[in-house]
C-alpha cells in the first residue's frame, strides 16, 4: 500500500474512520477469536510526518491476539493506534518510535484517550529492556527505488531499505532476545519482501500467516511467529 501513500493517505484515512468494513482481510480458518479488535471509541489524531492509519495498519490490528495482563511491545507506532487497542484490551502495553514526531504523536493520542502506555523513542531494540509476551511491527517496506523526490523525513515511515526488507530483517535478528517463552511476534510483510523474511526467519521461529488482504498491486500478510530454536 505504501507505494501508494503520496497519493491516497487522505483518501485512507478518511475510510478507516468512517468504513469499518472497508478492508475485508483473508483470515486464515481455524485460527481462533481476536481479543484486540477495532474500536471506533478510540480517538486518533493523525500528525505531520507521522505514518497515518491506513489498510495495512487495519489489517494487522484485526489479526493481533492478546489476552489482559500481558506484555505488548508495538515496534514502530506511528499514531500510536494499534498500542492504543491493545492497551485498551488489558495490555501492558510499550509504544516504541525512532522518530521523535511519531513519539509526541503517540503521546498525544494516549492523552487524548486518556491512556497509560510506555512510550519510547528508540532505533529498533537499542533502548529495550525487559522481555514481552506480544511484539508487533508495521514495518516500512518499500524499495530504496521508491525514495526518488522523498526528503529524509518523508522516507523514514516509507523506506525499509534498499531492497525494501532491511529493516524487518535487523527486527528478526533481535527479536528473540526480547520475548518471552511461548510469546508471539505479529509482523506485517508485503508480498514483494515476504519470500527474504521466510528464509530469514526459518531458523529460528515457526511461522505461519495469520492474514491477508490484496491492496492493488501487491499483496499484505500477518505473520505470527513463535520461536522455535535458541
Amino acid at each position: 500500500m505504501r507505494r501508494d501513500y503520496l497519493l491516497w493517505v487522505a483518501f485512507n484515512t478518511v475510510v478507516f474512520f468512517t468504513k469499518q468494513q472497508y478492508l475485508r482481510p483473508n483470515y486464515i480458518a481455524g485460527y481462533g477469536c481476536r481479543v484486540v479488535k477495532f474500536d471506533n471509541g478510540i480517538q486518533i489524531e493523525t500528525c505531520p510526518n507521522v505514518y497515518p492509519p491506513s489498510e495495512d495498519t487495519r489489517l494487522l490490528l484485526s489479526a493481533i491476539q492478546a489476552s489482559k495482563g500481558q506484555r505488548v511491545l508495538e515496534m514502530g507506532t506511528g499514531t500510536g493506534i494499534i498500542a492504543l487497542h491493545c492497551a485498551n484490551a488489558g495490555c501492558l502495553v510499550t509504544a516504541v518510535d525512532i522518530s521523535l514526531d511519531a513519539v509526541k504523536c503517540t503521546r498525544k493520542n494516549a492523552e487524548l484517550n486518556s491512556m497509560d502506555i510506555e512510550i519510547i523513542q528508540s532505533d529498533l531494540f537499542e533502548s529495550i529492556k525487559g522481555k514481552y509476551d506480544i511484539i508487533i511491527l508495521n514495518p516500512p517496506y518499500l524499495s530504496g527505488q521508491d525514495s526518488e523526490n522523498l526528503t529524509p523525513q518523508d522516507a523514514l515511515p516509507l523506506i525499509g531499505g534498499e531492497k525494501g526488507h532491511e529493516i524487518s530483517l535487523l527486527f528478526l535478528d533481535q527479536a528473540h532476545n526480547f520475548l518471552n517463552h511461548g510469546g508471539k511476534i505479529y509482523l506485517l510483510t508485503s508480498s514483494e519482501s515476504e519470500a527474504a523474511l521466510l528464509e530469514a526467519s526459518s531458523n529460528r521461529f515457526s511461522m505461519k500467516t495469520i492474514a491477508e488482504q490484496r491492496i492493488f498491486f501487491e499483496v499484505l500478510a500477518v505473520l505470527e511467529l513463535q520461536l522455535d530454536k535458541c
